[in-house]
């Protein structure tokens, strides 16, 4: 058994052989980053003297792949694993190419909410500006289809290239995110229905489950057709007061991930206190060391002011 730094060192050097033929101008470019305070060893694979293409190209963590190391020790196999998930992901930005337009990229900036510690490694390249405690950034949507969303976050450069201000990137993100990617409000007990249908889940198996969160058919998730970024449409008052309006008055936000959020109604008479230790169990447990985590805090809505707050504790502050 290789020790970690052993196994990265080995990864490096066998990668590009791995890769096969036609590869010869890359190389397997380390991208180090910081995760919620914890660094991590990134790396992906492009065109030598390019300094563009880590931009462009998947990014893999050392991290990941030694874990799973530890429970399959054949590093010939994960070292193919990755080269097939390049390949593929460099096939699907080969597609795209062709169809790419700068002078369309207006038309295609949505809008994303980002926990500031997670985005401390690159904040400063890229536009954006403050949400609560949250930060907004920008994607260029470059493809939407039935299959998912490919999109790329607009950096600094990128934006001077195509000749934004980030003024005009967040009036144009306000306007396509709810077009592109648009909001969607379901109750708690549909998403997990469809959730287990998709699984394979038998007609009695879905019963037997809804018939335990029966108690939780007041809460409604907010998410989109896509489960992509979902999060961000609290953003928008017209979502918001439609929120209030299915929780019949105030209600808190707990942002179960960047993708979606689940919103409590207060006339359920779940305690803030109670939110806050599920939050932490769902950062804790599933987001550690992934990007998906969107906050540490849950937010409260008003429906009398139509203002959407921070909650810590007792105190409720903007």
């Amino acid at each position: 058994m290789l020790s970690y730094e052993e196994f990265k060192n080995t990864f490096c050097a066998r990668f590009p052989e791995v890769m096969g033929p036609g590869f010869e101008d890359y190389e397997l470019k380390l991208l180090p980053v910081v995760k919620r305070g914890k660094s991590l060893d990134g790396f992906t694979f492009c065109l030598k003297f390019d300094v563009a293409c880590p931009t462009a190209m998947p990014t893999y963590y050392f991290n990941d792949i030694y874990e799973n190391y530890l429970e399959d020790p054949d590093i010939t196999r994960h070292l193919y694993e990755v080269a097939s998930s390049m390949k593929n992901a460099m096939i699907k930005g080969e597609s795209l190419a062709s169809s790419i337009d700068l002078s369309n990229i207006r038309k295609n900036v949505i809008g994303e909410l980002v926990n500031p510690e997670v985005a401390s490694s690159y904040i400063l390249g890229v536009p954006h500006r403050e949400f609560l405690n949250l930060y907004i950034i920008y994607r260029w949507a470059v493809n939407i289809d039935d299959t998912g969303i490919y999109s790329v976050v607009i950096d600094n450069d990128l934006m001077e290239h195509v000749g934004l201000t980030e003024d005009e990137l967040y009036e144009s993100a306000m306007k396509n995110t709810k077009r592109l990617i648009a909001p969607q409000i379901k109750s708690f007990t549909a998403v997990v229905r469809k959730m287990m249908r998709r699984s394979g889940a038998s007609d009695k198996e879905i019963r037997s489950t809804l018939k335990r969160i029966e108690n939780d058919n007041r809460l409604w998730v907010l998410t989109n057709k896509h489960n992509f970024r979902a999060s961000t449409a609290i953003i928008y008052k017209d979502v918001l007061r439609k929120l209030a309006e299915k929780s019949g008055g105030d209600y808190y936000i707990l942002p179960s991930s960047v993708n979606d959020a689940i919103a409590f109604p207060v006339s359920t008479g779940i305690t803030p206190d109670h939110l806050l230790e599920m939050l932490d169990d769902s950062n804790t447990t599933f987001f550690s060391e992934d990007d998906q985590m969107l906050s540490d805090t849950i937010y409260y809505f008003d429906s009398s002011k139509e203002e959407l707050y921070v909650f810590d504790r007792e105190e409720v502050r903007i």
